[in-house]
């Protein structure tokens, strides 16, 4: 569960960690806060360092309030994965010039076609309270579940986003029976709450209006079985070697 984070900030056993162990727990946040987080100066970090003693965790408690945890701190699993992913955004603006490079090159050898233009998503701070509370709506309209790392469920909702949008979904979602196709006026559409993203607000109305797409669907076939029923009992089947009328 916590494998491809805990490799990505290069932490030494990632294939045999334990979070059930409390000692392999505890040593790994003693080893977050000296390696990555760096919170407390070194001389605070003297009861966090002392794994397995009786007031550890109270200890890790503080630790936690002070960095302004939002997890409930009894879900041990929710916290950890919260700290990690707090690791790798410190560790990521620690060596941006590094990392940035990285992504360049990495872009440009898998699009080399593309448009040098920088992408909208480039320009998004992932730690802005305006951008938590928009992924938070937009997570809540996909009926997906929450996260404590907005920047993971934001890009699960590009990808469902994008899924749902594909040439195949598209196309089934704009026609109907007759095969005419409907044109939605988006911005005289009224989303019911706002995102202070125009972006995220325009996806929000296209999957409201593909949900609405679908129940027309569900209700046309719920239609056409009530007619096939209604026209079955209406026009029953006589049999006059049995004298009797019905199937």
């Amino acid at each position: 569960m916590f494998k491809r984070k805990l490799c990505a900030l290069d932490f030494h056993h990632p294939d045999t960690f334990n979070i059930d162990d409390q000692p392999d727990l505890q040593a790994l946040i003693v080893w977050l806060e000296d390696q990555k987080i760096r919170f407390y100066p070194s001389e605070d970090r003297k009861a966090l360092r002392q794994v397995g003693s009786s007031g550890w965790d109270d200890a890790f408690t503080k630790y936690l309030q002070e960095l302004e945890c939002p997890v409930d701190f009894r879900k041990q699993a929710s916290v950890l994965d919260w700290l990690l992913g707090y690791a790798i955004r410190l560790e990521y603006s620690d060596n941006l010039e590094q990392y940035q490079a990285l992504d360049k090159a990495a872009a440009q050898a898998q699009q080399p076609a593309a448009s040098s233009a920088p992408s909208g998503l480039a320009t998004l701070d992932s730690t802005s309270a305006e951008f938590k509370t928009g992924v938070t709506s937009l997570a809540k309209l996909l009926s997906m579940p929450q996260h404590s790392d907005p920047v993971m469920v934001f890009q699960a909702a590009r990808r469902l986003i994008e899924d749902r949008f594909s040439a195949e979904a598209m196309a089934k979602a704009s026609q109907h029976q007759d095969g005419a196709t409907e044109i939605f006026p988006l911005d005289k559409m009224g989303l019911g709450f706002d995102t202070k993203e125009k972006g995220l607000n325009q996806a929000a109305k296209i999957l409201r209006l593909l949900h609405i797409a679908e129940l027309r669907q569900l209700q046309t076939s719920i239609n056409e079985i009530i007619v096939a029923v209604q026209t079955l009992t209406a026009d029953p089947k006589t049999d006059e070697r049995l004298g009797k009328v019905g199937r």
